[in-house]
């Protein structure tokens, strides 16, 4: 029911929530691959920081998180650069067994903590090519939204209602709430095949986009798509205003590598023998006139 339809003077009543929980939320790093083989095998990651993820708190949840889900205590709980490296780090880890016959892309959106040198420089030594999504597209291009995060949020909505109902004092606590988090994503997450999700955006076909799409460029069909990489200037319209682009950093894996310069051999100086050169200092000619000039007889 709307606000409008409410009698006069009546408002919807507001769900009472302590002031410590309305200010302790977590970050969800979520990993999705369109291979339903090794979505299992992918890390998820929750941020929270040292008021939410107690020491109390994670001794109790260590025997109630899957394999595979990781819970960092911070001294804030959202994302950044450093954080965004350890992440990094623990994908290849456990996609380690996969990197020899398949390439790893990370699809990213271009939240600050995504971007910058450091990780890119990570990326390249990790063997992972970066692919960023543009700036407010991550509704329409990005998987995670498009497919997942709906889902996912429905769910854990019904859980919480059903949490709340069943306990007498109508909380849940911080313990029962995130394993149901933990379960809720890990049913999903390995429960549904993602496949279609990806190539409706375009990640594994460009001729098989979604209509949706579709209709947002006003397109009849799919169309074919350069495979040359952007230049700088179309690379600089992919990311907010005032950010610095490093494209050499960003296609690193497509640009080619410089040559190194060859050293210059160092050894003795080769002898230099002419018919024509003077024996003396260049500047005196006088052994050359000396030769040079016919003899004379008295």
């Amino acid at each position: 029911m709307s606000q409008r339809s409410l009698p006069p003077g009546k408002s919807h009543r507001k769900e009472p929530i302590k002031s410590q929980d309305a200010k302790a939320h977590i970050s969800f790093l979520a990993f999705l691959t369109h291979d339903s083989a090794i979505q299992p095998k992918l890390p998820q990651i929750f941020i929270g920081n040292h008021h939410k993820f107690t020491l109390k708190l994670l001794r109790k949840l260590k025997d109630k998180t899957p394999e595979g889900f990781y819970l960092w205590r911070e001294e804030s709980s959202w994302n950044s650069h450093k954080l965004m490296r350890r992440a990094l780090a623990l994908l290849v880890r456990h996609l380690q067994e996969f990197q020899s016959s398949r390439q790893l892309v990370l699809v990213l959106d271009v939240a600050r903590c995504h971007m910058h040198k450091t990780i890119s420089d990570l990326a390249d030594r990790l063997g992972v090519r970066l692919l960023y999504v543009p700036a407010k597209l991550t509704w329409l291009l990005q998987p995670a939204d498009t497919h997942a995060f709906g889902r996912l949020k429905q769910r854990l909505r019904r859980l919480w209602l059903n949490l709340r109902v069943r306990s007498t004092a109508g909380e849940v606590s911080h313990e029962e709430w995130l394993s149901t988090v933990f379960e809720t994503v890990r049913k999903l997450f390995c429960g549904i095949p993602w496949k279609a999700a990806f190539e409706s955006v375009g990640l594994l076909d460009e001729c098989k986009i979604g209509s949706r799409i579709l209709k947002q460029l006003a397109w009849e069909s799919s169309k074919s798509v350069s495979s040359e990489i952007l230049t700088f200037e179309q690379l600089q319209l992919l990311f907010p205003r005032r950010t610095k682009v490093n494209h050499a950093a960003i296609f690193r894996w497509a640009l080619p590598k410089a040559k190194a310069k060859a050293k210059a051999k160092v050894g003795p100086s080769p002898a230099v023998t002419s018919s024509s050169t003077p024996e003396g200092p260049i500047a005196s000619r006088t052994r050359l006139r000396m030769k040079s000039s016919p003899s004379s007889s008295t």
